[in-house]
């Protein structure tokens, strides 16, 4: 045991003689600017929906993305739209369009104010094709004592129907975008 130990801190000693030299200078990199306002409107540059086709200059790119654009989006940009309009009667709690991800706040359904429901929704590839979406949803229902239940059943076609939905949206735009 003392053996096993001492070999440990012998492993942790080499370890920590590894550091960096404290007295070599550090590399330095030179950060450019973001360009000035002008020179967004200048390049067509439209924001963040400006990526995805959404205000301006015509690109004639059959994925709605701007050459220029395209190296830091890794989704769809027609399921990425279409997941947000599905799912803009939900508060947003989390947008991420270059990893993918769409995370809504609870939402309680008129219809049945002891339940909440929550989606995520995560957009996996360039692609426009039904496996690069996946669509959790989660579902609570209110005790008797006020507390949220996690444990509610949700039904199984709940998460197909969202899936169809954003689909055949993103499909529709992409036939209007052609």
């Amino acid at each position: 045991m003392k053996r096993h130990l001492l070999s440990v801190l012998f492993v942790a000693f080499v370890l920590a003689g590894c550091g960096s030299d404290p007295e070599k200078p550090k590399p330095t990199v030179d950060i450019e600017p973001p360009p000035a306002p002008a020179e967004k409107a200048e390049k067509g540059d439209t924001g963040i929906f400006g990526w995805f086709g959404g205000g301006g200059g015509g690109s004639g790119s059959s994925s709605g993305l701007r050459p220029e654009d395209r190296k830091g989006v890794a989704v769809n940009a027609y399921l990425w739209r279409a997941s947000l309009d599905t799912l803009a009667f939900m508060p947003m709690e989390q947008t991420d369009p270059f990893g993918g991800v769409i995370k809504t706040g609870w939402w309680v359904p008129p219809s049945t104010p002891n339940e909440r429901i929550r989606v995520f929704v995560a957009i996996l590839d360039t692609r426009l094709r039904a496996e690069a979406l996946r669509v959790t949803v989660f579902k609570e229902a209110k005790k008797p004592t006020g507390e949220w239940d996690a444990t509610s059943a949700l039904d199984p076609e709940t998460v197909t129907k969202l899936e169809n939905i954003i689909l055949n949206k993103a499909r529709a735009m992409k036939i209007q975008d052609e």
